[in-house]
């Protein structure tokens, strides 16, 4: 059983944050093209992506297990803060 999507995808080059907030999983711009910004965002496998990034194009995923962290990728400060009210 999936527990999460990993997207890649390009989303607006001004502003690539979710349309809604609290996001439900970490993101991370990872470069930018000259038009777009390239997001990595996790979400919960039965979310649709859509739902907190509407723009997003070029959209590629893999399901994945758990959330991974990386020296490129690291744990967003203000996911950590939605983790420990949620008791994880």
């Amino acid at each position: 059983m999936t527990k999460w999507r990993r997207y890649r995808f390009y989303a607006n080059l001004n502003d690539y944050r979710p349309v809604k907030w609290p996001a439900l999983g970490p993101y991370w711009c990872s470069g930018e093209s000259d038009t777009h910004s390239v997001v990595i965002a996790y979400l919960p496998a039965d979310v649709d992506l859509k739902e907190f990034w509407p723009e997003a194009i070029d959209v590629e995923f893999t399901d994945e297990m758990e959330l991974h962290y990386s020296d490129r990728f690291p744990k967003p400060g203000w996911w950590h803060e939605i983790e420990q009210k949620a008791g994880q």
